[in-house]
């Protein structure tokens, strides 16, 4: 029982964070820098990387117009472009809660 307790516990604090992006897109290069760069460092975090003609189903339920979009926890946190101490302050934000 305790080890159904522990799993619970590891997928409660996994964190998704998914870049929305488009092969043309000039910002999604340092975009996915920045996101490769930031999450290693943290316990729980993933990255997907979404193709933007692959996910209409993503782009809709988020109402996405510009990428990359990055979505974490399931809510839009960045369109454009990203800063390396935003993307950390949110990442910290999301895994306080």
């Amino acid at each position: 029982m305790k080890d159904s307790e522990e799993n619970t516990e590891d997928e409660k604090e996994k964190i998704l964070v998914e870049v929305v992006f488009s092969d043309t897109c000039p910002d999604f290069p340092p975009v996915k820098e920045t996101v490769d760069r930031v999450v290693p460092d943290y316990d729980g975090v993933e990255v997907e990387y979404l193709l933007v003609k692959d996910n209409p189903g993503k782009i809709s339920k988020h109402d996405i117009t510009h990428v990359p979009t990055v979505i974490i926890d399931g809510e839009v946190a960045f369109v454009d472009t990203l800063t390396e101490a935003k993307l950390r302050g949110k990442i910290e934000e999301v895994l306080d809660e």
